[in-house]
């Protein structure tokens, strides 16, 4: 079957094959930069894991305006403590995060940045629904691709 351009002139095998690539390359650049702010992510696990923390499969990612505050509700149980992990493959991002319980007061015990990542550990007081609130800021770009991650010991 002959391959034909808009201009309904038959392509060559090459330039099928280079636009095939170009879509391909296309879709796989965006998809590599939230992959990169999960890698992020991972990153600031790593200390966590190395103290007994297992990381879900499970995670949240998405591009979201500079200065948008998003919120994640989540089961958290008495007796296990929580890390959760956010991350940005963009400079110059600056995060905040907390966690808040079902009466909006605050249950982090611990935070800590990096220039692509933040972690929040959280020992529950109670089994129940609990908040992530989290918000990105960037001063160069309108949109901040994140991914957010989570654990627990």
């Amino acid at each position: 079957m002959e391959r034909t351009s808009p201009m309904n002139r038959p392509w060559s095998r090459f330039q099928a094959l280079a636009a095939a690539c170009a879509l391909l390359l296309g879709s796989a650049s965006l998809h590599a930069t939230v992959d990169e702010s999960h890698d992020f992510a991972m990153e600031a696990a790593t200390p966590f894991v190395e103290k007994g923390f297992i990381v879900r499969e499970d995670y949240w990612n998405g591009e979201v305006k500079s200065g948008q505050k998003l919120q994640i509700t989540h089961q958290l149980f008495k007796g296990n403590e929580y890390a959760f992990w956010l991350g940005s493959s963009q400079d110059g991002v600056t995060m905040d995060m907390k966690v808040y319980d079902e009466k909006n007061q605050p249950v982090q015990i611990d935070t800590k940045s990096d220039k692509h990542f933040m972690s929040v550990r959280v020992l529950p007081p109670k089994t129940g629904t609990y908040k992530i609130v989290f918000e990105l800021k960037s001063k160069s770009s309108p949109g901040v691709l994140w991914a957010l991650a989570y654990g627990y010991h």
